[in-house]
């Protein structure tokens, strides 16, 4: 075996082979933005073929089966660019992108509050070889309509539990949720209100509004499910009278 042959050899096995590095324009998003940035590739000893690269939205998701509740990683949203190249060994390449978010996407950060993570994993597609790959965590706030609904809940005596990303599907008439997961914000009262032991909020872009399902988990009479329909821009007060009007 020559010298050049161990070189390859040892490239499709990861040693020596080209690198990847995803540079975020910014890495503060918002459900339904965008998201750019650029894949810096730096080749390695010797020369490989590249063709194409995915890009991942990841996030972490509760699983619920008979036998309990475990996390798994999710993929949210998935983008192939089809650009092949050949990397030259040593040589170096931009490849630029801009993609389109998902207005399903889970939040991962309120105000004071981290609820959860979702990160872009970038792959490079290297026939016979490891696919070199590059992780970049991601910031995705709440829509102001979202922290309304949440500062309406907490001004009507509700304290926020916990927020979680669960495998699934929220179906309401007419209306299916898309992404394969949703997101539950979880409140419960600070003290005794109407017997009620929580409440759950989920969220639906559809269009411009935002379809919220409340679920009311009371002492004495079990679930009972709601369906509001909200615009981007309703107030504080809005949401507040219209969640005081099921929760009583």
């Amino acid at each position: 075996m020559d010298y050049m042959m161990l070189k390859q050899l040892l490239a499709s096995a990861g040693i020596g082979a080209c690198k990847i590095d995803t540079q975020l324009a910014n890495n503060q998003c918002v459900p339904g933005g965008s998201l750019s940035g650029q894949i810096l590739i730096q080749g390695g000893a010797v020369a490989q073929q590249i063709n194409g690269f995915s890009l991942a939205l990841m996030t972490r998701v509760k699983v619920k089966t008979d036998n309990g509740e475990h996390y798994q990683n999710f993929c949210l949203q998935r983008f192939r660019l089809s650009e092949s190249m050949l990397v030259e060994a040593g040589a170096r390449h931009q490849l630029p992108f801009d993609l389109r978010l998902s207005a399903e996407l889970p939040v991962t950060h309120l105000p004071h509050h981290t609820v959860g993570k979702v990160w872009l994993c970038t792959e490079a597609d290297i026939a016979m070889a490891l696919d070199p790959s590059d992780n970049d965590l991601l910031r995705i706030d709440a829509s102001p309509l979202v922290l309304n609904c949440i500062s309406a809940m907490l001004e009507l005596g509700y304290q926020l539990q916990k927020v979680d990303v669960e495998k699934g599907y929220l179906q309401v008439p007419g209306k299916r949720s898309q992404s394969g997961c949703y997101q539950e914000f979880e409140f419960r009262p600070r003290q005794w209100l109407s017997g009620i032991k929580e409440v759950e909020l989920s969220f639906i872009p559809d269009g411009a509004d935002t379809l919220v399902l409340v679920e009311v988990d009371r002492s004495f009479r079990g679930d009972s499910y709601r369906t509001l329909r909200l615009a981007p821009h309703a107030s504080v007060a809005q949401v507040q009278q219209t969640l005081r009007n099921i929760l009583g």
